[in-house]
């Protein structure tokens, strides 16, 4: 693939948070997991919320990053303040975005983005298993995961523009395997005219597939993402919070799949991404990221078998790493030592 102007790289979750250093060619495609709030803006109530206050998206892009996804569970964490913010950051600089609806009555609306000669729509859902925020006062909504919505969509779209690109937040975190019911769904999206499915939400990297003519990224896992660290949470109508979020980097949260796609022939090439200290570093592919296929028969027991086997090793590698970063002696324990 050397067609570079018909060519976009999709990337994973960002929270940029701070101006690391990397280096592409392609024009880019990300989902912005957080708000970009400068200024005074007030937190959502009863959930755990992510934001930046300084905007690195130039620092750590330059020139290269075209549009950028909305559509998540975390994008009203401040609400309309935080929202307002991250769109003038975004529009100052040159950025498209999508995934935001201000009217009612016009939902799941798109970006049209013209590259070349081609027409590409970008439209964006989230799934109600990740508990966003659906709307807040301004009005602003997201779209949650609709399938009949999105087909009626994409047939109304299909008429007008070259290609489709559908984002979807969805997914187990945590987890590279695809949910069963979302290779289903995905597959039924590209089966209705969708050419390019992104997922978004995991913060692991899943699996991608070439399936009929279109191709699903199920998850393409953190770009940027840092270690959470007594993050401010759950707070009450007063602005006070009621807890302090804590959440330490596995390895699979530092990689991520790149897509790059040559949007005229929907030929891809896939790149492999790990953020460390204050790069981006490509890494070339191993055994180890055998998540990348979908090879497994996806509609029997033997793959939920899988799956569950597969989130136990984690969340006893976490234990693990929490324990080690911060020691401490279970309750039971302490009742049987001091009793």
């Amino acid at each position: 693939m050397t067609d570079e102007a018909n060519t976009l790289l999709f990337l994973g979750d960002v929270v940029p948070h701070k101006a690391f250093r990397f280096k592409t060619r392609y024009k880019t495609v990300i989902n912005l997991e957080c708000p970009i709030v400068v200024g005074e803006a007030y937190p959502a109530n009863g959930k755990i919320n992510l934001s930046v206050h300084s905007n690195y998206l130039t620092d750590i892009f330059k020139s290269k990053l075209e549009i950028a996804c909305l559509a998540n569970n975390h994008i009203f964490d401040f609400g309309l303040q935080a929202l307002n913010s991250t769109i003038h950051q975004l529009e100052e600089r040159g950025i498209k975005w999508f995934g935001i609806d201000r009217k009612p009555d016009e939902r799941l609306s798109h970006l049209l983005y013209e590259m070349n000669d081609q027409k590409i729509a970008l439209i964006a859902a989230v799934c109600p298993s990740t508990s966003p925020l659906t709307e807040i006062d301004g009005p602003a909504f997201i779209n949650l995961l609709d399938v009949d919505v999105i087909i009626s969509k994409v047939e109304k779209l299909r008429a007008v523009v070259d290609r489709i690109v559908l984002y979807v937040h969805w997914g187990e975190e945590e987890l590279s395997y695809p949910k069963k019911e979302d290779i289903i769904t995905a597959r039924k999206l590209v089966d209705s005219g969708v050419d390019i499915l992104i997922g978004s939400h995991a913060h692991s990297p899943q699996a991608i597939e070439k399936y009929n003519g279109g191709i699903i990224a199920y998850n393409l896992g953190n770009f940027i993402m840092p270690a959470l660290k007594n993050i401010p949470s759950y707070f009450d109508n007063n602005g006070k919070p009621h807890a302090f979020y804590n959440k330490l980097l596995m390895p699979w949260n530092r990689i991520s799949w790149g897509l790059l796609v040559n949007m005229e022939t929907l030929s891809y090439r896939i790149k492999k991404y790990i953020f460390l200290f204050d790069r981006i570093i490509e890494l070339p592919f191993t055994p180890f990221d055998k998540y990348i296929y979908l090879k497994q028969v996806t509609f029997d027991d033997n793959y939920d078998r899988m799956v569950n086997r597969h989130l136990k090793k984690r969340e006893k590698f976490s234990k693990i790493m929490h324990y080690i970063a911060k020691p401490y002696i279970p309750q039971k324990i302490k009742k049987r030592l001091w009793n």
